[in-house]
């Protein structure tokens, strides 16, 4: 705890003027399945979105069975998610964002198996032709370091994706020594397969501020350089897109005392400043989750990334 106090009384927030009207926002399943009903609920939403600059709304669709199918079909939902971004939040693309369990938990799939990867793409198909999705995310969790069968699915819906439709990843953090997370090989090797990369800074198992932020900046530096690298080949052209957790859930991989967004903005302005950081390959940062960002931590999201108060000011 008073480490805790000392680092952020050392570490005082600031802007880095990063922002480039790029963000996303991670928004609950209920928009999808329809429990959302009322017009406030949806103004209020979209109007969220527009004045946050959120660039990418993910939109929960929920899960999929152990082959590969959707657990929950909601067109109607979906085409009303669609049509209401495009129709009011023109500059913002809704992305299906599909949560894909890794076996051997309770309907987790194997990637490794074709005819399991070929049922995954054709609900992505469903989801951006039939619904009007912008793209898909895959949310394939818990993905191991060097996991070929991401790999493998990202080349075969890359290939079924039209040039506009966009394919993005949640990834698990960058670690040293390959710990928990992915290394820098492997990042580059997923950023070569798809449009953006969406680093899930939240789940360290770290407890002291002071950690959490130095392992974000890695997620930076790191990520930044491996999506570079990945871009230089020529076969690709993916940003990276760090999320911030704004979430109270005491979990053992999460304590929000140290993974508070504020902490977080620590780090991702630590990694921002660093010489090692590829600037140009990153393209904002997005909360986790909309339904769990309180008016406090807009207001620090606003604050501290959307605008640029350098110190002084």
């Amino acid at each position: 705890m008073i480490d805790a106090n000392l680092f952020e009384q050392q570490n005082p927030l600031h802007s880095v003027c990063a922002n480039k009207a790029a963000n996303g926002l991670w928004l609950r399943y209920y928009w999808y399945a329809g429990k959302h009903q009322s017009q406030k609920e949806w103004d209020d939403m979209l109007e969220r979105l527009r004045v946050n600059q959120i660039k990418y709304a993910y939109f929960h669709v929920l899960t999929t069975k152990s082959d590969g199918s959707l657990k929950m079909r909601r067109q109607a939902g979906a085409i009303k998610i669609t049509n209401a971004v495009h129709e009011r939040v023109p500059g913002t693309k809704a992305i299906a964002w599909v949560y894909v369990g890794a076996a051997p938990q309770r309907d987790g799939l194997d990637l490794s198996k074709p005819d399991v990867r070929k049922k995954l793409i054709q609900e992505a198909l469903w989801l951006v032709n039939d619904c009007g999705f912008d793209g898909i995310q895959w949310d394939y969790e818990f993905c191991s370091n060097g996991d070929r069968g991401l790999l493998a699915l990202l080349d075969e819906t890359r290939a079924v994706l039209k040039p506009t439709q966009l394919l993005g990843v949640d990834t698990p953090m960058w670690y040293p020594n390959t710990l928990w997370g992915w290394n820098d090989q492997y990042f580059r090797e997923v950023a070569a397969r798809c449009d953006q990369l969406c680093v899930m800074c939240y789940d360290s198992y770290l407890y002291l501020p002071r950690a959490y932020a130095w392992l974000m900046s890695q997620q930076v530096v790191h990520v930044s350089q491996a999506v570079a690298a990945a871009n230089k080949s020529g076969m690709a052209h993916c940003e990276a897109i760090f999320g911030l957790p704004t979430y109270e859930d005491a979990t053992l991989a999460h304590r929000a005392r140290c993974e508070s967004l504020a902490n977080s903005l620590r780090g991702l302005n630590q990694g921002l400043s660093s010489a090692e950081t590829v600037g140009d390959v990153i393209g904002g940062v997005a909360l986790f989750a909309d339904y769990t960002t309180d008016d406090v931590e807009w207001d620090t999201y606003r604050k501290y990334w959307l605008h640029c108060e350098r110190p002084g000011d």
